[in-house]
Formats: C-alpha cells, sequence, structure tokens
C-alpha cells in the first residue's frame, strides 16, 4: 500500500498529469461542456436586471404593459435557464462515466503485481477511480462556469452603482479571506483520512488470514478514522455557520448603504434589490469554486495512486 501522508499537498507535477490525462481522453467533451457553460452566464445576470426593470421601470412607472412583457420575458429566461444547465450537468455526467469507464478498463486489464495486493486493487476501483472521474467532468467547465458567474455579477454591479458594488465587496471580502483558510485545514484533515481509509483495506485481508497484529491496526485506523471525521464535521460545519452570519452582515450593509442612497436620491429602490439578489448568486459560485480546488487537490492524491499501479 501506497504511503501518502508525505504527498498529502499540492503538487504542480501531480496537477499537470491529472490535468494532461483528462484532457487527453475528454477534450471533446471539456470545449462542448464549456460552451454550454458559457451560455449560463447571460442568463444568470439576466434576472438580476429583469428583477431591477421590474420594480423601478414597470412597478415605479405604473406600466402593466411592461410589467407583463418583463414578467413574460423573466419567465422565458428562468425556462432557458433550466434547459441548459440540464444539457451542462449531462454533459459533465458523460464526461466523468467517460473517464471513469477508461480507468476501470486499464485497471481490470492491467496484470497485478506481486507487491500490489487484492485489497489495493478493490480499493482502486471503488474508491479511487470515481472521485478522479467526477472531478474530470468538472475540470475544466466549472471553473468557466462560476468563474464567469462571478466577473459577470461583478461587472454588472461596479457598472450599475459603483460605490453600492464597493461596499457590497467589501463585506464580501470576509467570507473569501475565510473561506480558503478554514478549507485549508479541511483538506489536510481529508489527506489523513484517505491514507487511513486506503491502509485499513490491507489490514482487514490480512486480519481474516489469522494476523492478529492487523486485526489490532485495523481497529485502531477506525478510531482515528471516526476522530478526523469529526474535526472535519466540526471544521465543515463551523465554517457553515461563520458564512451563514457573514451572509446576513452583507445583505445589512447593502440594505443599510443602500437605503441611505435611495433616501438621499442618490439611486433606486430596485438597484437595492438588484444588488441584494447579486450577492446571493455570488455566493454559490464562491463556494463551489473553494469546492473546486479543494475536490481537486483530493483528485490528485487518488490519481496518483492510481498512476503507481497503471499508465495514464
Amino acid at each position: 500500500m501506497a504511503d501518502i501522508d508525505s504527498d498529502s499537498g499540492y503538487s504542480i507535477a501531480v496537477a499537470r498529469a491529472l490535468y494532461r490525462f483528462i484532457w487527453r481522453n475528454s477534450s471533446r467533451l471539456q470545449i462542448l461542456t464549456c460552451g454550454v457553460a458559457l451560455l449560463t452566464l447571460p442568463l444568470t445576470l439576466a434576472p438580476i436586471e429583469l428583477q431591477r426593470r421590474i420594480i423601478d421601470d414597470a412597478i415605479g412607472g405604473q406600466a402593466v404593459d411592461l410589467l407583463l412583457t418583463l414578467v413574460v420575458i423573466y419567465a422565458a429566461v428562468v425556462l432557458a435557464q433550466q434547459i441548459v444547465k440540464f444539457v451542462y450537468n449531462t454533459l459533465r455526467g458523460r464526461t466523468a462515466e467517460h473517464l471513469c469507464r477508461i480507468m476501470r478498463e486499464r485497471l481490470i486489464s492491467t496484470p497485478t503485481d506481486e507487491d500490489v495486493d487484492d485489497g489495493t486493487v478493490v480499493s482502486m476501483l471503488t474508491g479511487e477511480v470515481e472521485p478522479v472521474g467526477g472531478f474530470g467532468g468538472d475540470a475544466y467547465a466549472q471553473v468557466v462556469t462560476e468563474g464567469g458567474v462571478l466577473l459577470t455579477i461583478f461587472a454588472y454591479m461596479l457598472y450599475t452603482e459603483f460605490w453600492l458594488a464597493v461596499i457590497a465587496l467589501v463585506a464580501f471580502l470576509p467570507q473569501a479571506l475565510a473561506t480558503p483558510l478554514v478549507q485549508d485545514r479541511i483538506n489536510e484533515q481529508s489527506a489523513k483520512r484517505i491514507a487511513e481509509i486506503r491502509s485499513i483495506g490491507s489490514d482487514v485481508l490480512e486480519a481474516k488470514d489469522g494476523d492478529g497484529a492487523s486485526e489490532e491496526r485495523a481497529l485502531e485506523r477506525t478510531g482515528t478514522i471516526f476522530d478526523i471525521r469529526m474535526l472535519i464535521f466540526r471544521l465543515k460545519f463551523g465554517l457553515k455557520a461563520l458564512l451563514n452570519l457573514l451572509d446576513h452582515l452583507a445583505d445589512l450593509a447593502v440594505l443599510g448603504a443602500g437605503g441611505y442612497m435611495v433616501i438621499n436620491g442618490q439611486t433606486e429602490v430596485g438597484v437595492v434589490v438588484a444588488f441584494l439578489s447579486g450577492l446571493s448568486q455570488l455566493r454559490s459560485p464562491w463556494r463551489t469554486l473553494v469546492s473546486y480546488f479543494r475536490v481537486s487537490s483530493d483528485a490528485q492524491l487518488r490519481f496518483k495512486l492510481l498512476k503507481q499501479r497503471i499508465s495514464l
């Protein structure tokens, strides 16, 4: 069993090898998925602008015809969003399963070395292949989608009301700073957990052959895995609680500053509503990107173990 404790950090060489493998075996699907991902950007921004126009132009101007027109457009945009997301998610799933199939076929067809036990091979087929393949479905398209949404919404906010956008950005920064710090700690513990899970399979197989020391090691590892998992839970849910608190503080900052600007005639109510909606839209892609780098780190660890067994 390969020891990964010393390899739990980020490795540029392994990252390059992982992305090369993904691109070499799914480039057409990656290009198609990224193309569909680009369609989500205007469809994400459109509802924010439509909300502003409905409140300021239609409701504020008491224009019933305009209100009906904008509502119909809004409904069409929402329908288009769901269609594009369905196609996008289907392509991601197809890419992931395509890569998983390639790795499984190579694992099955590669002769077993003497120093590789059955527990390791089973672990690879069940616990190593799918995380790498799953990441392969998101490797390129998720950066395009979520990064594009972040840039698009921030650009829209800056264009619509510059100073209110600056206030929203400052209010959002604590999340941007806190999340990676806690996530790094979660990544560290996840790497330790992966190492223990990989090792316990071999211990269990040896224990069934009558090796008492292996049984004792396996029991110790179950306790270690439990402790690591509980620490991850505390970090994960503590971060979630902190982010929820910061979410509300960011909303309060926009409401307070935006309300003051509305009272003084410096902006309109619809702009404040649009900014609140924009902040809500920003949170999901930001957290998805943080998760992306966590999953990337995990996929690298598993990919490196697979490469020790098969050619990728």
